[in-house]
Formats: structure tokens, C-alpha cells, sequence
């Protein structure tokens, strides 16, 4: 019975590299791969031949850059491998608290209209995290979320538009929220 191999995805590469920055390898390894499986113990049951292959193809695709000496290897995330990274963060982002702290968010925001595809993808995010829509432009969270709106108002280039206010009561709170929930179609933002 052959023992489990790990599966590598590309963006576990990239967000090594991202949150590393540089890596030095020293070539005692027979290869990057093998080098970087010794590295990350996590992945010492990975399939050496898919890093491999994920590497060169970050190499081409200019998101890493390999820079190979006498006895050692550097490998560092490019600009591009950054934004990369972002995107998957982006893609997946998911709410961090799981309970209540009985304070509400408001998360109120005023984007231009020359940036409505960014207010799109905001308010479809937002309502993803969970929050809910209670005006145009006004979203309200009974969960900790400052950290998710920051990033994705960051990611959004839309941050100078966005404010998060933190209120210890809302005057009929639960009343005001669930009578004003909106059930949007999040697909047809």
C-alpha cells in the first residue's frame, strides 16, 4: 500500500512565497522541489514532479523569480505573484469571528459612480461576510468584520469611500435589521 502523497496547489506556493518573501535554498537537495519539501515539513509527502512543475510555471508566468548561484537558489514572489495572491484572498475571503461581542457595524460607504463595478463586487462581498444591507449604501454587521471590509476596500480601490463605524446599540437593532432585510440574488449584482 503506497503512503498518501500531499496535494500542492499553486496558491499554497505563492502564499509561502508571499509571506516568506525571499527564500534561500541551499542546493544540497538534489532539486527546488525536493530542497522545498525539506523546507515545509507539511509538504515532505508531496509529489516532488507537481512542485516542480507548479514552480516552473510560476517562473514563466513571471509571478516568482529564480535567481540560481554556485551552491545556492533564491526564490522570490514578483509584484505579479503578489496581486496573485491578493485574488485568492479575495476569492475566498471568509468572516474571522464566529460569535457575537454585542456590538454592531455599520459599514457605510458613498462610491463614485466611475467605480461602480468596484461598489458591485463590494456590496456582493459584503453580503458573502454575511452582512446585511439595510440602504444603498449602508450594510450592518452584528459580527467583528473590520479586518474583511479593510482588505476588501484595500483590494477594491475603494477604500477612501468606505467608513466602518462600531455602535454598542442600535435603537430596535433586531427589530430595524430583520424588517429591513433585503433578500437580494447575490448573482445579479
Amino acid at each position: 500500500m503506497s503512503a498518501e502523497k500531499t496535494k500542492i496547489r499553486t496558491q499554497d506556493i505563492l502564499k509561502v512565497l508571499a509571506a516568506s518573501g525571499i527564500i534561500s535554498l541551499t542546493l544540497i537537495a538534489p532539486s527546488i522541489p525536493f530542497a522545498l519539501m525539506q523546507f515545509y515539513k507539511s509538504w515532505k509527502k508531496a509529489n516532488s514532479a507537481d512542485i516542480g512543475r507548479i514552480i516552473k510555471r510560476l517562473q514563466k508566468q513571471e509571478m516568482i523569480s529564480i535567481q540560481e548561484n554556485k551552491d545556492s537558489i533564491t526564490i522570490e514572489i514578483t509584484e505579479k505573484g503578489k496581486h496573485r495572491v491578493l485574488e485568492y484572498d479575495f476569492e475566498n475571503i471568509k468572516r474571522k469571528a464566529k460569535k457575537r461581542d454585542g456590538k454592531w457595524r455599520l459599514i457605510i460607504f458613498d462610491i463614485p459612480e466611475g467605480k461602480k463595478r468596484n461598489r458591485d463586487a463590494f456590496r456582493k462581498k459584503l453580503l458573502q461576510l454575511g452582512c446585511i444591507w439595510l440602504q444603498d449604501s449602508v450594510f450592518v454587521s452584528a459580527f467583528p468584520c473590520k479586518d474583511e471590509v479593510d482588505f476588501l476596500s484595500n483590494y477594491l480601490e475603494i477604500s477612501d469611500y468606505v467608513t466602518v463605524a462600531v455602535v454598542e446599540k442600535i435603537e430596535r437593532g433586531e427589530e430595524l435589521l430583520f424588517k429591513n432585510l433585503r433578500n437580494f440574488d447575490i448573482d445579479t449584482l
